[in-house]
């Protein structure tokens, strides 16, 4: 720093005015940002003193800039980071989100007393400890939480990822950030198998090793229960239902609106309308759908006379629901394609009257003759 410069500083700094203190405020950042690499040591402590008494005289943008610059610093005193971390969320969400020098200590005691964004903040951090993902958990910010869930270096405690399991039966959106962390414990999974929607239930049969009777003994329990159900009063039909009729009054009962509404994620809407097309169960229609194999979909497609593009939409869609979202390659959709083209309506007809008849459905399609 040259003595020009430093007799300007020691000017100002001399100025106890509220405008003399703000020009101070803006020069010293100004010099600290520009000259950081070059300054000594002892130059750098100096200067951090200076930043931690002056920096909250300085306009929003200038502290802001500050705040980025030292996010990434390190040797910052865990003063002027606590300063900089309690201040509005613009300046506060780079130390919040990057900076090693605010201890958990300092983090647990912001969740506490500041604002839902500056939470947010810390749940990106490049490293989350147990300690602080319980704090974040204890306040019980679902927005918050969620973030932790999908920060992948977030470390959450067994106990803690339990309660949020339990949790998960009201809070919807939780599920699929609880399914998708690496560190989750198989039981839990299969804990989870018993309430979450259609779709991640596809994810969690295409992630993990569950026991096949535990997963038949679900769907075939959910099954029953819908069966058995005997309302004092009439039985309502199901809105889907009632919809599917509508959309036959009204002349719009088309493959290609099925095919849509599938796509738009409405599986109940969707296996109602092709139980129309197919008249198999609930059930089966499920089973299908979860089939990694799309051959028993391509059965029922052929005998319920759906042409071609029909079956191959509807199976790109439920491939990738049971993906997670993941595309189906050309390649296996040109062998769905080939086998639906090989197989007679009446090899279909044939599979599709045994499944009526109760047969299992894998056996089924075991006697299909292309």
């Amino acid at each position: 720093m040259g003595s020009v410069q430093s007799l300007y500083l020691y000017k100002l700094a001399r100025d106890k005015s509220p405008e003399g203190q703000k020009d101070f405020a803006k020069s010293i950042s100004d010099v600290f940002l520009e000259h950081y690499p070059s300054l000594t040591k002892r130059e750098r402590h100096l200067m951090y003193e200076i930043l931690q008494q002056t920096v909250h005289q300085a306009e929003m943008g200038l502290r802001k800039n500050v705040a980025e610059r030292l996010a990434s610093t390190t040797g910052v005193p865990r003063e002027l980071a606590k300063l900089l971390a309690n201040d509005e969320i613009e300046v506060a969400f780079p130390i919040l989100s990057m900076s090693d020098a605010l201890l958990d200590e300092d983090l647990i005691e912001i969740i506490h007393q500041r604002s839902i964004e500056h939470q947010l903040a810390i749940t990106k951090r490049p490293m989350v400890s147990e300690m602080v993902s319980d704090a974040i958990v204890e306040h019980g910010e679902e927005d918050v939480i969620r973030s932790l869930l999908l920060n992948p270096n977030s470390k959450i405690s067994s106990a803690t990822v339990e309660y949020l399991v339990e949790e998960s039966k009201r809070l919807t959106s939780l599920q699929e950030p609880i399914l998708r962390r690496e560190d989750l414990d198989p039981e839990l999974c299969e804990r989870m198998f018993t309430w979450v929607s259609s779709a991640l239930r596809l994810y969690i049969l295409d992630n993990y090793e569950l026991d096949p009777d535990f997963v038949k003994s679900v769907i075939d329990e959910a099954t029953d229960d819908v069966i058995n159900a005997k309302p004092k009063k009439p039985a309502k039909r199901a809105p889907e239902e009632r919809l599917v009729e509508e959309l036959e009054e009204d002349g719009q009962m088309e493959p290609e609106i099925m095919v849509r509404i599938l796509q738009d994620g409405d599986v109940r809407l969707f296996i109602s309308m092709f139980q129309r097309y197919t008249g198999l169960s609930d059930k089966m229609i499920m089973e299908m759908l979860q089939d990694r194999d799309g051959t028993g979909l391509a059965i029922a497609c052929k005998a319920a006379h759906l042409e071609k593009p029909i079956f191959s939409s509807i199976y790109a869609h439920s491939y990738k629901a049971k993906r997670g979202g993941v595309k189906i390659r050309n390649q296996e959709i040109n062998k769905m394609l080939g086998r639906y083209d090989l197989m007679s309506e009446t090899a279909a007809e044939k599979v599709v009257g045994r499944w009526h008849e109760n047969v299992a459905y894998k056996d089924a399609i075991r006697e299909l003759e292309l």
